[in-house]
């Protein structure tokens, strides 16, 4: 198999093809236009396709060869050159599977009409189905894609490099220990924030807690703050629902000088999501808006967030001319344009949240 795939705005579309016909291509054709913001995205995306064919087995029969096409996206002869190209590289035109899938509408609707008519075959993925259609000379059918991403293919393919990630056995360890913790996170959010003024060794009347986390073997400010209440949220959505992969503590690379933390990540037929978890007294809303869409371009063209907030209400009244609001109603239209969910409250509602993780991720 030949696979040809056309880059254009949402690579994200790109990937569930190449990693659904792993086991069967032969060489992958990877066409992206010569303008200077289209090439370095795509340098990125196919040094994840290299990155993802080098960690598998030397023996492996999913390694291919990756042959890469700049052309010029307004020049019929460059695109003419393009076909050219595919034609002599595959052994057979039945052989040959264009993914137009976001790609360049006037490369695609070339290089489409010319292919099908020797008889290769065009693909469309459904981003949002997640299924695919297979189109020939003579008709369509459409597939629903049976091998999803894991994060950890997902990032991989995307060029990213992963620096850090929360061990799933050490997670499931100590798992019981951080339920138990978060039975009452009123309560434990106040024996959190007694760190802020007294060591850990000299807080009183919070024992129950102190012998838990001498289980886990800790007493750093920052893994009781922050970590407990991730590792606890990262549980729920582990046991309540069936994501293809779930992941806390990840740390990644997006590029040079560009890294970012983040507190759950999780996958779901090749859309990845991410939850930002925060157990505090206040937040900048706008600045958590802000910084959750920057991350996404980043992420997952298909992906969406959540910000979760919990420990103070919206809206506190401070004084009798001050109030501290966490997210206006700008924040709020901003954070829904954006697909980010935000879940805020004084309390944790362990229902309500779940809900809403079923409704916007699911």
């Amino acid at each position: 198999m030949t696979l040809v795939s056309i880059l254009g705005d949402f690579h994200s579309s790109i990937l569930p093809i190449s990693y659904e016909f792993k086991d069967e291509i032969s060489k992958h054709i990877i066409v992206y236009d010569d303008d200077y913001g289209d090439v370095k995205e795509a340098e990125r995306v196919i040094r994840g396709q290299k990155a993802f064919l080098n960690t598998l087995p030397h023996d492996s029969r999913v390694k291919h060869e990756i042959v890469t096409l700049k052309i010029e996206e307004d020049s019929y002869s460059s695109i003419l050159r393009c076909l050219h190209h595919i034609k002599e590289s595959a052994n057979e035109y039945s052989d040959i599977y264009l993914n137009t899938t976001d790609g360049l509408s006037s490369v695609a609707i070339v290089l489409s009409s010319q292919l099908l008519s020797i008889g290769a075959k065009v693909i469309s993925y459904d981003r949002y189905a997640n299924t695919y259609n297979v189109h020939t000379s003579k008709g369509m059918e459409k597939h629903r894609i049976k091998h999803n991403m894991d994060i950890e293919t997902h990032l991989l393919m995307k060029g990213y490099r992963l620096l850090e990630v929360a061990d799933k056995i050490v997670l499931e360890k100590r798992k019981h220990l951080i339920y138990d913790l978060t039975k009452d996170l009123t309560r434990y959010k106040t024996f959190s924030n007694i760190l802020q003024k007294t060591s850990f060794d000299n807080i009183t009347d919070y024992d129950d807690y102190k012998v838990l986390l001498g289980k886990i073997g800790t007493k750093d400010q920052k893994f009781i703050q922050g970590t407990v209440f991730e590792e606890y949220i990262y549980h729920l959505i582990v046991d309540k629902f069936d994501f293809d992969d779930v992941w806390t503590g990840v740390k990644v690379q997006f590029d040079e000088a560009v890294e970012n933390e983040f507190d759950v990540l999780m996958i779901k037929d090749n859309h990845l999501h991410t939850i930002e978890c925060k157990l505090v007294n206040k937040l900048d809303g706008e600045h958590f808006v802000y910084k959750t869409e920057l991350i996404m371009d980043y992420l997952d063209d298909d992906g969406k967030a959540m910000i979760l907030s919990i420990g103070a209400d919206n809206v506190r009244v401070i004084s009798k001319k001050k109030k501290l609001t966490q997210f206006t109603l700008g924040d709020k239209a901003r954070a829904n344009y954006g697909d980010i969910k935000i879940h805020q409250g004084r309390v944790f509602d362990e229902k309500a949240f779940l809900d809403d993780v079923r409704e916007w991720f699911l």
